[in-house]
């Protein structure tokens, strides 16, 4: 291979720094999850501190943050070997040695020998950011994997804004930025550990309470002078906040139109990233994509109260977030299908193959309709084991499927729902089934009970008929009205009878986490989701019935 002569040009170090920047923010963003974290365990109420309650979630608590654990690890590691390929393809083509062992005199820690590391001239180089996102986009194969996360990421962070901001959980931007900076099912799965902390919305004083056990105010080390200057910068903020955004009441929800045009959106920059694969647009498609799910947070604070609607009850604007799941997961459908469809076409091998023979040269080998169409699935899904940013893809596929089966099942999501939230139409056909169950009750009740014989007019006074039994004669006087006695009023038969309590309408509906067993099919419908239609069609079934039960 020839080498690249190296330009005698000074080298950049902001892509050095972008990298660095990169690597704090995970970890400092990290640490601003994990508080936000323990401040909703901090207030959480008594009611939902019973010991059933506490063991349950205990456990589901430690079986999601061992999942963010994994997520991040795995991330870590996918990353180390991108990076590492790219390294040592940069130093092939520029004839840069590469260091033998981290330690001694060749060692990756030492500095004085040819083959160190040239971390500056390597980033200066390379846009390594560019390239992880152009390899998964630029083969059908690579990218029906890459698809879906970017489905994926649409289906959680609308989950995030309306759930978010139900439970009323700080930091919402954390969670959705740590999905970009790492991985998704890292972030998913820190947002399930807060909602699982958060039974009910948090209080609006809920820094106030918590601050003593959080904050720099709690430390015993700390002068008055940090104090102070800690609580004049939270004052500039909530100042510069309150100028941007528009304060709403309690329960206002944005229209629904503005959540689709979001939708249509995202699903548009999401079309269209395959096609400016290795253009000079291509980096423009990609951070337009990364950038509008935030849309969804920024929603409720930048309209006018008169776009939406408040109520006080929660439970009334169920029917709209189902709608805007099912259409997630109709996009996602649409357009999962669509890239299955050309990932399969593209790897479809020959109708005909030669192979040498000991007689003729070659023989001709024809090739059934199964054999083509399962070598090219065998090729899409041997495509995670090519090159490790498409691993780095696959186990968050696999990692946040994972977690969200496992939730669907923790928190016994009703199977009814999820499936109204993910398949069209389905509101249409439970209605037409429950109205020919109601009729079916009906006639049943029709058919179970005896039939009333009516008693005739009769001719004159003589014994009755024979056709006139007991029962219907005692029916006939308990259907006649009581005859009034003398010396004192009637009496009511019904005053002593208590009667059932019913609420009134403006009585609010509890709201809160239900406690309840887990529930595997329901995990099953999810996984099954997962594998048909891909990770938007799962996640949207999951997240609209995780909203539509609380």
């Amino acid at each position: 291979m020839a080498l690249i002569e190296e330009p005698h040009l000074s080298l950049s170090r902001i892509p050095a720094a972008i990298a660095g920047l990169h690597i704090l923010s995970v970890g400092y963003l990290s640490l601003i999850a994990i508080r936000t974290i323990h401040r909703s365990k901090l207030a959480l109420p008594p009611s939902t501190s019973t010991r059933h309650r506490e063991l349950l979630r205990q456990s589901h608590v430690f079986i999601f943050s061992l999942l963010a654990f994994g997520s991040l690890t795995t991330a870590f590691l996918q990353a180390t070997a991108f990076n590492t390929l790219s390294y040592s393809t940069w130093a092939d083509e520029r004839g840069v040695g590469l260091p033998t062992s981290f330690f001694g005199d060749e060692g990756i820690l030492r500095g004085g020998h040819p083959s160190r590391l040239h971390l500056i001239r390597w980033l200066s180089d390379t846009p390594i950011y560019r390239d992880a996102l152009e390899v998964v986009a630029e083969n059908a194969r690579f990218y029906w994997w890459g698809q879906q996360i970017n489905l994926g990421l649409v289906s959680w962070s609308l989950f995030l804004a309306i759930e978010g901001q139900r439970r009323k959980i700080s930091n919402l931007g954390v969670f959705l930025t740590l999905s970009q900076l790492v991985n998704l099912s890292y972030a998913q799965n820190l947002f399930f550990v807060a909602v699982l902390l958060t039974p009910v919305p948090l209080p609006d004083n809920v820094k106030e309470i918590t601050q003593d056990s959080i904050g720099m105010s709690s430390s015993k080390h700390v002068d008055m002078y940090s104090c102070t200057r800690y609580a004049a910068n939270d004052t500039r903020f909530s100042k510069l906040k309150s100028k941007l955004t528009v304060s709403k009441p309690e329960g206002f929800v944005p229209n629904t139109s503005f959540y689709m045009t979001l939708l249509l959106l995202n699903y548009t920059t999401i079309f269209l990233i395959p096609f400016a694969s290795n253009t000079p647009s291509f980096p423009t498609i990609s951070v337009i994509s990364r950038t509008l799910p935030f849309a969804f947070l920024a929603l409720p604070s930048v309209i006018p109260t008169s776009w939406g609607s408040n109520s006080t009850n929660p439970h009334t604007s169920h029917s709209s977030y189902v709608t805007l799941f099912r259409t997630v997961s109709t996009l996602s459908a649409l357009l999962q299908l669509k890239t299955t469809t050309l990932a399969i076409f593209f790897n479809l091998p020959e109708t005909h193959s030669y192979r040498p023979m000991i007689i003729d040269s070659f023989q001709s080998e024809d090739h059934s309709s199964f054999d083509r169409y399962s070598t090219a699935v065998t090729r899409l899904l041997g495509a995670v084991l090519e090159h490790p940013a498409i691993g780095a893809v696959w186990w968050d596929v696999i990692l946040t499927g994972a977690s969200l089966g496992l939730w669907a099942a923790f928190r016994c999501l009703d199977i009814q729902d999820m499936l109204s939230a993910s398949v069209p139409f389905t509101e249409v056909v439970e209605k037409e089934i429950q109205e020919v169950e109601d009729a079916a009750s009906e006639i049943k009740e029709d058919i179970m009970s005896p039939p009333q014989s009516t008693r005739g007019r009769g001719r004159g006074r003589g014994r009755p008929r024979m056709t006139d039994t007991p029962e219907t004669n005692s029916t006939i006087a308990s259907a006649t009205p009581t005859l009034k006695r003398r010396g004192g009023p009637p009496k009511n038969i019904s005053a002593n009878k208590d009667s059932s309590y019913q609420p009134t309408k403006s009585s609010p509906f509890p709201e809160g986490d239900k406690d309840v067993e887990e529930d595997w099919d329901s995990a099953a419908l999810t996984w099954g989701g997962l594998a048909v239609g891909g990770l938007g069609v799962a996640g949207a079934g999951v997240y609209g019935a995780e909203v539509r039960a609380r």
